[in-house]
């Protein structure tokens, strides 16, 4: 059944749009004494057997070697957070690389292999990792999304309010502001394909799939 429900998703994270593709996202407890790292479509977490793929998650505050201990519950992973800041995650081997779709029958099968990161928090104006949303200023609403600190603009945004899901498009500073007049958790998203060969999780693919996530809290 595992197998099964990955080769669907693959299927539909090349055939159809982003706001039907996975990805992970991390909430801060209200303290902000421990992180819950989820998985699954924006804002409804998968449970059981399929979160424990995320056994090698990276979940780190300020240096990525300095990762934190995670356990596993129904739909969650829980960390104990004792730093200040944003609390990232990064995790390159939930799936494994899987064969393209053919444009035509003459070309050779090529490979791709999906990259997830997360962030819950927006203090840090500086991104720590490929992919990531950042904020202007620290705790405003508007944000670059950028990849290796280039801003990735006209490009197709996810924004998870506390009572709905809303389609955006960054400006051509890659940039954008979400109105947060609702209480609750915020969950931005995107993904952002790359074309070219590298090694993700020891595997040599020829591009790359990019998803990434930020995520805060209005009280």
């Amino acid at each position: 059944m595992n197998c099964l429900k990955n080769l669907l998703f693959i299927t539909a994270l090349i055939g159809s749009s982003f706001a039907n593709a996975h990805e992970v996202w991390l909430v801060k407890s209200a303290k902000g004494d421990d992180i819950k790292l989820y998985l699954g479509e924006p804002g409804e977490p998968e449970s059981g057997d399929i979160i424990a793929r995320l056994k090698n998650a990276q979940v780190f505050v300020n240096d990525s070697q300095s990762t934190l201990a995670l356990t596993q519950h129904q739909n969650y992973w829980l960390a104990e957070v004792k730093e200040q800041g944003d609390v990232r995650a990064f995790i390159d081997d939930l799936w494994e690389p899987w064969k393209m779709e053919k444009t035509s029958e003459q070309e050779a099968d090529k490979l791709q292999a999906a990259k997830l990161f997360a962030k819950a928090g927006r203090q840090d104006t500086k991104a720590k990792q490929e992919l990531e949303f950042v904020p202007s200023k620290a705790n405003g609403n508007t944000f670059t999304l950028v990849y290796k600190n280039n801003p990735v603009a006209d490009h197709a945004v996810l924004v998870q309010t506390p009572s709905q899901q809303l389609k955006i498009t960054t400006d051509k500073k890659g940039q954008l502001t979400v109105t947060n007049k609702e209480k609750g958790t915020y969950i931005i998203s995107s993904d952002y394909p790359v074309e070219g060969k590298a090694v993700v999780a020891g595997n040599q693919v020829d591009s790359t799939y990019n998803i990434v996530t930020i995520s805060f809290r209005v009280d």
